[in-house]
């Protein structure tokens, strides 16, 4: 009985081809969005949940007021994590984390590279993350100052078979560390990158003792470990009387505006996007939620499309129910084979889906840096959830013919008078609508965000970032020589300027707080340290007073110039009246001698521009001259002569740094990547949404054959009145169309409500106007239109000889 069923149902699907492929091939593409969306959320979302007691460990961020001006910070002071330890009972450990260079050289004897990701830690730092050591004793390895562990790939990138244990590494060249042991790779899910952990005594002999003593030196990250049954909202409440109690004296009034909180480690990769200053690596649990969205509604579109070709073909074989049970089937042996036959289809269409999401995997991979593969599939747990999800959609599609047609009565069937039929129409009138309605909310969607996204290419952001290249100062003598170099360098052709600075839009700058007459407290503001080239080099803009200049010999020591928001949050009024205004600073804590205070005055300002992602408003910024602090020299080379400009500038490079590799970096390739989730987003979202219109289209495709077929008589009649082509036509196409005026209708508010809610992590964005939705609509009846327009001028070509000879 069972091979009968199988191969009537195969016969049935090979009989009609075109809608066996419709079928089919919707399914399985809905199917593999899902899949591949699926692998890319589940890779998300198990970011540090590695770690052995994951669930116990949290980081320390601060949550900063300061002038009317929110913002959260990753770092912390370096007091924070050991006084916390021995004051909570709940608190188990801690470690510090200190970023010891994003690009610095490691050297081990003519091996020499630029490393990224070195980090220095307490000796708590591999009791407290599960980072599996492969060689030394994890209590022990960075108790030593000068204690270093490698991963397993950088232990053999340096030192080959050999081993490297006691081996010594100079990072920079000054600093000297001995190999103490040797870890596992950091693994890709993991939002702490480390491919060298140092001890955290190192930093002794760098700064000294009293300096990791600071409450007001806030660059590190600080983890801890609660106990089991430990509530961390418990511990949260009583963080702000624990600072007022330990941070001492001046530093205590400053830190009344940082509140401490507590961020549970698994939540840090995906709920950071705000922190600041953070080394971790993000992503965001609003593109989580999309991408989820944008699954569920491909697969049900999919699921719509099956369900309604299913149902729509079931009515034609009303006769064949008759014929079967006046020849004595049973209701049970029709729901069978018609359920067979719906399982059969999503069967190979989730076949088809396997391979197809094969065949997409590489590209996502590239597109999002991850190397997504089928093995999280290979479990048992998600085999059997794919496989329900199929039998349910299966069963689903197959339950009107099964259970609605097996129902008949074998002598009306044959008679002609099966009721029901208005129905079923009525359903697939309003599943079209539901799948339309989706397909225009993602058109919507995607627009938007590809309207965004040029928005973010194209904003004036004060500045020009392109033809910049950023050198790093690595040695004395290039930085004792900076001014010379500078004035080498400008007077090549193809070099238009060049300046040296600490601090450039879309990298790091410093923060501090300055000192105002009148105000009891200092005003906490961005600072970028820089030279007499630097704004016009820049390609900014002075909106009053006057830039940096060596004509003037105290602008070095008194000189300040701030940016519009510095001059607006100060209450001082327009650029203007802001010229002359006195200023107090002090660079360090903790605090320096009061004759080492820079007491001036500002000389101008400079008009705002964006040196933080578009996400975030522009804050307060001060300029300043600090020839000590210059970690880049920053070079604007001609259009058309970079090839030229960087043979000069390695030339260079070989004459005042040749012990260093030449290495450099493009400022618009650097700002582009505080982009790359936008970028991920909406290649993902644009690809989905397409993906979704054109499974809609292959259902309306099918839906407009069968309505064709369906009419052939009435078609034929017409023509015989006299009915034109083009009336044939409007009649078919205009029930399609009345369809998608009403998805667009549905779609419209809450595709307005979503993307204003997208919108508003930006500061600045664009505007929602009502083209949008309207084209939107445009698009979708045009593409509606032209979908059932083949098979409208086919149905309406039919010569009505043909369609009428049976009557």
């Amino acid at each position: 009985m069972l091979r009968n069923y199988l191969k009537i149902a195969w016969r049935n699907l090979v009989r009609h081809k075109g809608y066996t492929f419709i079928n089919v091939f919707g399914l399985a593409i809905g199917l593999a969005c899902c899949l591949v969306i699926f692998l890319y959320v589940q890779d998300e979302l198990r970011f540090d949940r590695f770690h052995a007691r994951a669930s116990q460990i949290y980081r320390i961020i601060n949550h900063r007021s300061s002038e009317g001006v929110q913002m959260v910070m990753a770092r912390t002071p370096p007091a924070y994590g050991p006084t916390l330890t021995t004051s909570f009972p709940e608190v188990q450990q801690s470690v510090r984390l200190f970023e010891f260079g994003s690009n610095e050289l490691v050297a081990y004897r003519d091996r020499k590279f630029f490393e990224s990701n070195i980090l220095l830690a307490d000796s708590t730092f591999f009791a407290l993350f599960s980072f599996p050591l492969t060689r030394g004793d994890a209590a022990q390895v960075l108790r030593s100052p000068d204690a270093i562990v490698l991963s397993e790939t950088m232990a053999r990138k340096y030192f080959g078979s050999q081993d490297p244990l006691g081996k010594s590494l100079t990072i920079d060249g000054t600093y000297k560390f001995r190999v103490t042991g040797v870890m596992k790779d950091v693994p890709v899910s993991s939002h702490l990158k480390a491919s060298f952990v140092g001890s955290f005594s190192a930093l002794r002999d760098i700064v000294g003792l009293e300096r990791l003593k600071s409450w007001g030196w806030q660059q590190f990250y600080t983890y801890i470990t609660l106990a089991e049954g430990s509530d961390p909202a418990q511990v949260n409440a009583k963080l702000p009387a624990f600072l007022a109690q330990h941070a001492p004296g001046e530093v205590a009034q400053r830190n009344a505006r940082d509140n401490y909180q507590l961020q549970a480690l698994t939540d840090v990769h995906l709920r950071s996007s705000d922190v600041e200053y953070d080394i971790a690596q993000k992503g965001d649990i609003q593109y989580i939620y999309a991408f989820s969205l944008v699954a569920v509604f491909t697969l049900l579109i999919a699921c719509f499309n099956f369900m309604n070709l299913s149902t729509a073909r079931s009515a034609r074989r009303a006769k064949e129910v008759g014929m079967r049970k006046a020849v004595g089937a049973q209701r049970a042996q029709l729901i069978g084979q018609f359920l067979g036959e719906s399982l059969l289809q999503t069967s190979m269409a989730l076949g088809l889906a396997l391979l197809l999401t094969g065949l997409v995997l590489p590209t996502l991979n590239d597109w999002t840096g991850k190397s997504l593969s089928f093995t999280a599939m290979l479990t048992i747990p998600f085999g059997l959830s794919l496989l329900a999800a199929v039998a349910l959609v299966g069963l689903l599609a197959g339950s009107y013919p099964a259970f609605f047609l097996s129902g008949f009565k074998p002598l009306n069937v044959l008679k002609g008078a099966v009721k029901g039929v208005a129905s079923g129409a009525l359903l697939r009138r309003n599943l079209v609508v539901v799948q339309f309605a989706v397909s225009i909310m993602l058109i919507i969607g995607a627009g938007i965000v590809f309207h965004q996204i040029r928005y973010i290419q194209t904003k004036n952001l004060g500045f020009s970032k392109e033809q910049l290249v950023l050198l790093p100062i690595r040695t004395k003598a290039m930085r004792q020589t900076i001014e010379t170099i500078k004035a080498e360098l400008s007077q090549n052709p193809s070099i238009v300027g060049a300046t040296a600075c600490y601090g450039v839009p879309g990298g790091r700058f410093a923060g501090d707080g300055i000192n105002v007459p009148g105000r009891t407290e200092p005003f906490s503001t961005n600072m970028f340290l820089v030279d007499e080239d630097y704004i016009p080099t820049m390609g900014m803009t002075m909106v009053a007073g006057r830039n940096f200049s060596k004509g003037y010999g105290t602008d070095a020591g008194e000189g300040f110039v701030l940016n519009e928001t510095a001059v607006r949050e100060l209450g001082w009024g327009t650029p203007v009246k802001a010229i002359g205004r006195s200023i107090n600073w002090r660079q360090w804590e903790p605090p320096t001698p009061a004759d080492s205070i820079k007491r001036g005055k500002v000389i101008g300002v400079v008009k705002d521009f964006n040196y933080k992602t578009i996400h975030q408003k522009i804050e307060p910024m001060v300029l300043q001259i600090v020839p000590a602090e210059y970690s880049h020299l920053v070079v604007r080379i001609r259009p058309g002569a970079t090839t030229t400009a960087l043979g000069v500038l390695g030339e260079k490079w070989r004459d005042v740094a040749s012990e260093w590799p030449f290495e450099y970096t493009f400022l618009d390739e650097q700002f582009a990547d505080q982009y790359r989730s936008e970028q991920i987003f909406g290649k993902v979202f644009g690809l989905f949404t397409f993906l979704s219109l054109f499974i809609t289209c292959l259902g309306l495709f099918g839906l407009a054959a069968f309505t064709a077929e369906q009419r052939t008589k009435e078609i034929g009649v017409r023509k015989v009145l006299g009915a034109s082509v083009t009336s044939i036509v409007a009649l078919l196409a205009n029930d399609f169309l009345q369809l998608v005026l009403i998805a667009l209708l549905i779609a419209s508010p809450i595709a307005w409500y979503a993307m204003s809610h997208w919108l508003a992590g930006f500061a600045y964005r664009v505007a929602i106007h009502w083209w949008m939705f309207a084209g939107a609509g445009l698009l979708a009846l045009g593409i509606a239109f032209l979908t059932v327009f083949f098979q409208s001028v086919k149905a309406a070509l039919t010569n009505p000889v043909n369609s009428l000879r049976s009557d």
